[in-house]
C-alpha cells in the first residue's frame, strides 16, 4: 500500500495576492451553479407559500459567499490545527441532534438543530470536518501511513459520524458518508479487490431486495457467480471467490431483513424505483411527474417561468431533490447540458487539483469531495429520472438547502486554499 504523503507547512507565502494563482475558472464554475440554484428555486417557489426559500437561500448563498472567502485566505496551518477541533465539535453536534428539544424533526427524521427562524444540519458540516480530519491523521502519520492499523483508523473517522447520521434515520446522508469513505480508500491504495467488495454490496442489497420482492433469485445467483468470478480474476487466490460469496450470502440476508423492517415510506420509494408505473398517484408519482418535465422541455425548453409541471406545482420537493426538472423543462436540453456541463467542469479541475497536490490534508480533502459531489450528482439526477431510488440527496450548490450550500462553498474555498498556497510556493522555489 502505498501513498505518496510529503511535508508541507502550508503557512503564507510571499506574495499570494497574485492573481494567476487564483483558480478562478473553478471559482466562475461554482458561482455559476449557485445562480442557477437561485433562478430555479425562484422559478419552483414563485408565487406559492414556499417563495420564501428562495430569500433563505438568496441569504445562505451570500454567507456561503462569505465563508468561501474566509477558507480560501485562512492560514492553512491554522486549520490543520484546529482540525481536530473541528471534528470533535461537528461529532458532538451530531450527538445533539439526537437529543429530543435539541434536535428538530422534519419528515420523519432528526436531522436539523433549530437556530432561531433557520434550520441548521450538523452531518453537512460533518462531511467537511471528516475529510479535514481523515487529512489530518495522514499528514501526522507521515511517510509511515499505509499499514493496516492506518487504514482501520481511517475507516472509524468516517464511520463514527456515519453511524450518528444513520441513528437520525437519514439514510441518504449516511450513504454520501459511505460514498466519502470509498473515496478516502481509493485515495489510500487499498487493494482492488476490497474496492470491489465494497461496490458489491450495495449491488448485492438491490438485487436481494428485488429477489424478495418479485421471487426472482435467479438473478441473485447471477450475481453471485460473476462476483465471484471478478474477484478470483483480481486476486488469483482461491479464498478471493470464497469469501466474496460469503459476503453476497451476509448481504442479502442482511438485506432481507432490513427491508422487512424499514418505514413504509422507504420501502415505497424502494417500490418505485423498481416498478414506479405503477404507483403513478403514490410514491411513483415524483418520478413520473419529473420524467414528464425533464421529457417535455425539448431542445431548449418552454422559457423562464412557463414550464407547465414546474409552474402547476406536479412536482413534489421541486426546489430540493427534484430541482433538475426546473432547468430541464424550462430550458430543456440545452439547459440540462450546461448545468452537467459545470458539473463536469468542476470535477475535472478537482482531479487536476488532486494530482497536484503534495500537502495530504489537501489531497485527501480534495479526492473525498470530488467522490461526495459526483456521488450526488449522479444520485441527485438519476432519481429525476428513475435510475436509483428517491433518497433525498440534494444538487450540490442548486438545491434548496442553506447548510449544505454554506458547507459545499466553504469545501471549495479550503481546496482553491491549498492550492493556491502551493502553486505560490512552486514559484517562490
Amino acid at each position: 500500500m502505498s501513498t505518496y504523503v510529503e511535508h508541507y507547512e502550508g503557512r503564507e507565502p510571499l506574495g499570494t495576492t497574485r492573481l494567476e494563482a487564483y483558480d478562478l475558472p473553478s471559482i466562475m464554475a461554482m458561482l455559476a451553479l449557485v445562480g442557477i440554484g437561485l433562478i430555479s428555486i425562484y422559478s419552483a417557489t414563485y408565487q406559492t407559500p414556499m417563495a420564501g426559500y428562495f430569500t433563505k437561500q438568496l441569504v445562505f448563498a451570500v454567507v456561503g459567499s462569505v465563508l468561501f472567502l474566509v477558507a480560501f485566505f485562512a492560514p492553512t496551518h491554522i486549520i490543520r490545527a484546529s482540525t481536530p477541533l473541528l471534528y470533535g465539535l461537528a461529532v458532538v453536534l451530531l450527538v445533539a441532534v439526537l437529543i429530543p428539544g435539541i434536535g428538530v424533526k422534519i419528515h420523519g427524521q432528526r436531522c436539523w438543530i433549530a437556530l432561531g427562524g433557520f434550520q441548521f444540519q450538523p452531518s453537512e458540516f460533518g462531511k467537511l470536518a471528516t475529510l479535514l480530519m481523515v487529512g489530518f491523521f495522514v499528514a501526522q502519520r507521515g511517510r509511515a501511513f499505509g499499514g493496516i492499523r492506518d487504514i482501520l483508523k481511517v475507516i472509524g473517522i468516517v464511520v463514527v459520524p456515519m453511524g450518528l447520521v444513520l441513528l437520525e434515520k437519514d439514510a441518504g446522508t449516511a450513504s454520501v458518508y459511505a460514498a466519502m469513505l470509498l473515496g478516502v480508500l481509493l485515495w489510500a491504495g487499498i487493494r482492488l479487490l476490497i474496492i470491489f467488495l465494497l461496490v458489491l454490496v450495495p449491488i448485492t442489497a438491490v438485487t436481494a431486495i428485488h429477489a424478495v420482492m418479485y421471487d426472482t433469485y435467479l438473478a441473485l445467483g447471477a450475481v453471485a457467480l460473476v462476483a465471484a468470478g471478478i474477484s478470483f480474476a483480481i486476486e488469483r487466490r482461491w479464498w478471493a471467490p470464497v469469501a466474496t460469496l460469503v459476503l453476497v450470502a451476509v448481504t442479502s440476508y442482511a438485506s432481507s431483513v432490513t427491508f422487512e423492517h424499514l418505514p413504509e415510506y422507504q420501502r415505497g420509494r424502494i417500490r418505485t424505483f423498481f416498478e414506479p408505473e405503477k404507483y403513478p398517484k403514490e410514491e411513483g408519482y415524483h418520478v413520473l411527474q419529473s420524467l414528464i418535465a425533464i421529457g417535455s422541455g425539448g431542445i431548449t425548453g418552454k422559457g423562464y417561468l412557463h414550464g407547465t409541471q414546474t409552474q402547476l406545482r406536479y412536482i413534489p420537493e421541486q426546489w430540493t431533490d427534484f430541482i433538475f426538472c426546473v432547468p430541464a423543462e424550462e430550458f430543456g436540453f440545452v439547459g440540462a447540458a450546461i448545468v452537467l456541463g459545470l458539473y463536469g467542469f468542476l470535477l475535472v479541475r478537482l482531479e487536476r487539483i488532486y494530482r497536484a497536490a503534495r500537502d495530504p490534508v489537501a489531497s485527501v480533502l480534495t479526492f473525498g469531495f470530488a467522490v461526495m459531489m459526483l456521488y450526488h450528482v449522479f444520485v441527485n439526477i438519476g432519481m429525476t429520472v428513475g435510475l436509483v431510488p428517491v433518497m433525498g440527496i440534494p444538487l450540490p450548490f442548486l438545491s434548496a438547502g442553506g447548510t449544505a450550500l454554506v458547507a459545499n462553498m466553504a469545501t471549495l474555498g479550503l481546496i482553491l486554499n491549498f492550492h493556491r498556497r502551493e502553486r505560490l510556493l512552486e514559484r517562490m522555489h
